[in-house]
């Protein structure tokens, strides 16, 4: 008796241990690779019930092998079965190499039929062909019936597909129904899928609750009511990119010429992310300008003004708009108009609206204005033109190729009745015409010598090229953006319309910051550098100009005389002078430029003024009036 209730007790638990394991077996599927840790156990299950998967067997074991590719063959059966439909038998197999009454060819015709496939060429539907993820958008959108109305000729969130790729409403689709959602911005549309990343991709496109969180489409692609800004192309053909690297051509998306606008939504480095086509892209900072919130170019600065306490930097005149940034207490800026109790103006680069109330009137000191050439010129008007080289043509219309209708002398004068760009509309012995504005000096009869001259402040060096430097914190690139930024609110403040090619901690290269000069219609460009040398006796400003040939050299002598003097004399600097060199900048640009070494940071005496504000402001002063001592020059 006592034996039989032994084997009784030892079949019941024989029993019990069966059971859990077959549960325990069905809970995986039966595959020893995928346990109940793995990020698609419960998806991978999901279908195994289904009858959607199955595993490989080897040796009395089943694997599911989760890291292999998934094939087209394996894929239409997958995508059939899920979506509840039964194999289709033909006698004759649509494919070279599909055999017919085969499996394998009962789903793929079936999958061929519902339209889950793109139709391959020469007749072959090649099965064991791993399936890609541009392939696999296309599957799911059509085998789940998922709605790609909302996704049709819009660009994808992906920097890799763009808008004319040809999945990109399958993608869009696929991302906006939480079934994939890429790396890294990045969708890898040639990458070859996974057997365990398609069992994840079919349970979630088959069942909502395996779905990833659903992106909310205004947030991850432009949502109006976070834009900074709006910004102007300054030149034709500027491309429209999909990630910030300028060095290849495949994440071109568009382009758009000058004039066109685009919505900011935030400045990053040399670029600006803009929305374009729906989706977020970025454009080089140099080729465009800021506009109001109107969409007007920004017009003259009328004053400046110093916060007296903390503000908001608002996109529109009115604090229920977008908060770009906040700006400490006694910050000068300039204001280019008032609006509704709001000041319009800059804070590092990007214009918004400043609450007046808040900000306090500056007074701009204006140095005074040298004497005249004693031989003032016999042309009138508000706007004269000093010609500044030998034979300029003068052109019967607005364009190079146009007839000549008259040529000029150098030192001789014209009126300027307007100007369009680079060209002037001149006229010269009762005789109107056109000339490029680069070969004059414009000179204002009345008012302000600096009104509505166009002036490229070059702050040197910055971003990745930190420039000359004294130990770890002491950089030249700061130094020089610290001086430009004031030369910029002091010319802007008499008048002037003032750019530069860099407003931030970014590196423009030499040419880059020749191309924004003529991009821009520069009329005079000054680059700021700081010196060093070997020798730390070295010390003092000199300022340089190239001579290259047809140029009119002698102006930026002039100009580079009068800043070189100004800052000897108000900054107290040891005189090392004018001289001539070929740097890029000023070589290459066909305008007056120069560029000027304000001190050595390898000298103890003139690295403490170029570290001390109230000579940062000095050197500043100094370069305005040289400018304006040069533009007073007739």
């Amino acid at each position: 008796m006592y034996l039989k209730k032994i084997s009784l007790i030892l079949c019941v638990l024989f029993v019990f241990a069966s059971m859990f394991t077959i549960h325990t077996a069905q809970a995986n599927g039966g595959f020893i690779d995928v346990t109940n840790k793995d990020d698609a156990y419960e998806e991978i299950n999901y279908l195994v019930n289904l009858g959607v998967i199955k595993g490989y067997t080897e040796k009395g074991k089943t694997y599911y092998k989760p890291n292999n590719t998934v094939t087209r063959g394996q894929v239409a059966k997958m995508v059939v079965v899920a979506s509840g439909k039964k194999p289709l038998v033909v006698n004759k197999s649509s494919f070279t190499d599909v055999t017919a009454g085969t499996e394998l060819s009962g789903y793929v015709e079936r999958a061929i039929q519902l339209g889950l496939f793109k139709t391959n060429t020469k007749g072959q539907f090649l099965p064991n062909k791993p399936l890609t993820r541009d392939e696999m958008s296309y599957v799911l959108t059509n085998a789940f019936k998922l709605d790609t109305s909302e996704h049709e000729n819009s660009d994808s969130p992906f920097v890799d597909v763009g808008i004319t790729h040809p999945y990109v409403s399958y993608v869009n689709t696929i991302y906006y129904n939480g079934i994939t959602k890429g790396s890294n911005q990045n969708y890898n549309p040639n990458e070859q899928v996974t057997r365990k990343q398609f069992a994840l991709f079919v349970a979630r496109a088959k069942d909502e609750k395996y779905r990833l969180d659903i992106p909310v489409k205004g947030v991850v692609v432009p949502d109006s009511s976070q834009v900074i800004g709006l910004v102007s192309a300054t030149t034709d053909g500027l491309n429209i990119r999909k990630s910030k690297d300028s060095s290849s051509t495949a994440n071109i998306v568009g382009t758009v010429n000058k004039g066109g606008q685009l919505s900011v939504y935030a400045v990053e480095g040399d670029w600006l992310k803009v929305s374009y086509k729906d989706a977020f892209a970025y454009i080089y900072k140099t080729y465009a300008q800021f506009l109001d919130a109107d969409g007007n170019a920004l017009g003259n600065v009328q004053k400046q003004v110093a916060t007296t306490q903390n503000i908001n930097l608002y996109v529109k005149a009115t604090s229920s708009s977008k908060v770009i940034s906040t700006v400490n207490s006694k910050v000068n800026l300039p204001v280019y108009k008032t609006v509704s109790g709001y000041h319009l103006t800059v804070v590092n680069g990007i214009p918004g609206y400043i609450v007046a109330n808040s900000t306090a009137d500056v007074e701009v000191e204006k140095p005074s204005t040298p004497d005249p050439d004693p031989t003032p010129p016999t042309v009138s008007g508000d706007l004269l033109g000093r010609v500044t080289v030998d034979n300029l043509n003068i052109r019967k219309e607005a364009n190079s190729t146009s007839a000549v209708v008259s040529k000029l002398k150098k030192g001789e004068y014209v009126q300027v009745n307007s100007i369009n760009g680079y060209w002037a509309q001149v006229t010269y012995q009762d005789q109107k015409g056109y000339v490029h504005k680069s070969y004059l000096k414009l000179l204002n009869q009345s008012g302000n010598p600096l009104k509505d001259r166009i002036i490229i402040i070059d702050p040197g060096h910055g971003g990745k090229d930190p420039g000359t430097h004294f130990g770890t914190t002491i950089l030249e690139k700061n130094i020089t953006l610290k001086v430009g930024t004031l030369v910029k609110d002091k010319l802007e403040a008499a008048g002037a319309k003032v750019l530069m090619p860099r407003t931030g901690d970014t590196f423009p290269t030499p040419q880059d910051r020749v191309d924004f000069t003529h991009a821009n219609y520069g009329e005079i460009f000054v680059s700021i550098h700081v010196n060093s040398a070997k020798n730390t006796d070295a010390q003092g400003t000199e300022t340089y100009y190239a001579q290259t040939p047809g140029d009119m050299y002698q102006e930026d002598i002039d100009l580079a005389t009068f800043v070189n003097n100004q800052i000897v004399k108000n900054v107290n600097m040891k005189n090392r002078k004018v001289q001539e060199f070929k740097y890029i900048v000023v070589a290459n640009t066909n305008i007056p430029a120069i560029l000027v070494e304000l001190g050595f940071l390898t000298n103890s005496e003139d690295r403490a003024k170029l570290t001390d504000d109230k000579y940062i402001e000095l050197f500043a002063e100094s370069i305005y009036k040289g400018i304006l001592e040069y533009y007073s020059k007739q």
